[in-house]
């Protein structure tokens, strides 16, 4: 175990994640371990870590908020990372390490940094994982879709992701979580999500679709947030229709059963043509002149009727 372990980054939640990760790692490691928490802003010294437990116990001293050290607590931190005691462990904690260089070069000879970074907005498998972990911490497993759904409504927003998620979790009964458990919690009061549209686009039934996207679009959902889901779906069927099984596509056996009857409803390069049309609708919505209300709604009738493809589009013609 690291006499000195330097945690630095700029989100709060993933700092106190990676220090909760770490401290459980500590105390699992080191025998009768007396953890100590301490934040910069409400500490004159740096606790003593050089005198051994009298009852044979070690210490871990944790600081926090060590980018606004300063004074004689800065000078007492530096002076200890010259020389830490090898059978005490002291963590800090940093958000960003632009005024404590120092502090960081000593770390780097004596201990270990982790640097704690928040994914980039793209990297929708890192994105994935942070909220498969969130719901990990409060001892649930979310499948594919509850993932999904609760990253179409926190975004990137790490700390919206941990309320929903804690949101979610005080309301499920059991340690697996899915899409109708985090609509349940996070939408409320009847609010229609865009699953529930992408639901009934895979149902081929337009009236329902329709009556549902205007239901979410009323209750405030964005458009584009809209077009997730359904693209989610959407892509959850083309995966069933291909032959993957339940792990592979990352869903329970209940819902992989569910999407292999839905998607049974389309007939052959349907599922392929409703992925393109998606693709569409998304540029639509980025670039018409039109209401996006009026290209959504547009864009569900064509989804949740059933078509030939290749042939002559009429809604009003039972396939």
């Amino acid at each position: 175990m690291d006499s000195v372990i330097l945690l630095a980054g700029d989100d709060d939640l993933l700092l106190q994640r990676a220090l909760q990760r770490q401290l459980a790692a500590i105390t699992a490691a080191l025998d009768d371990v007396d953890v100590d928490l301490h934040d910069v802003s409400e500490t004159d010294h740096l606790p003593e870590l050089r005198t051994t437990s009298l009852f044979g116990g070690q210490t871990c001293v944790v600081l926090r908020g060590v980018e606004g050290l300063a004074g004689d607590l800065k000078a007492e931190v530096e002076a200890y990372l010259e020389s830490p005691a090898p059978d005490a462990v002291l963590v800090l904690v940093a958000r960003g390490v632009g005024r404590i260089q120092k502090i960081a070069k000593l770390v780097a000879a004596n201990g270990r940094r982790e640097d704690v970074k928040r994914p980039p907005d793209h990297d929708d498998r890192a994105w994935d994982r942070l909220v498969t972990d969130e719901f990990a911490h409060r001892g649930r497993t979310p499948d594919a879709s509850a993932v999904a759904a609760i990253r179409l409504h926190a975004g990137t927003d790490t700390a919206t992701i941990a309320a929903q998620v804690a949101t979610v979790c005080a309301s499920v009964v059991g340690s697996q979580v899915t899409v109708a458990d985090v609509e349940a919690a996070v939408e409320g009061r009847g609010r229609v999500s865009g699953f529930a549209i992408a639901d009934a686009a895979a149902d081929r039934d337009p009236g329902a679709a329709i009556l549902a996207v205007r239901g979410a679009l009323e209750a405030g959902e964005a458009p584009l947030a809209i077009v997730g889901a359904l693209t989610f779906r959407f892509r959850q069927l083309l995966q069933v229709r291909s032959g993957a099984d339940a792990r592979t596509a990352g869903m329970s056996p209940g819902q992989h059963r569910r999407l292999q009857q839905l998607s049974a409803r389309f007939s052959p390069g349907e599922l392929a043509w409703c992925h393109d049309r998606l693709a569409d609708l998304d540029l639509e919505l980025k670039g018409s002149d039109l209401p996006d209300d009026v290209v959504l709604e547009v864009a569900i009738i064509d989804l949740a009727t059933s078509r030939t493809v290749g042939a002559p589009f009429n809604p009003l013609v039972a396939r």
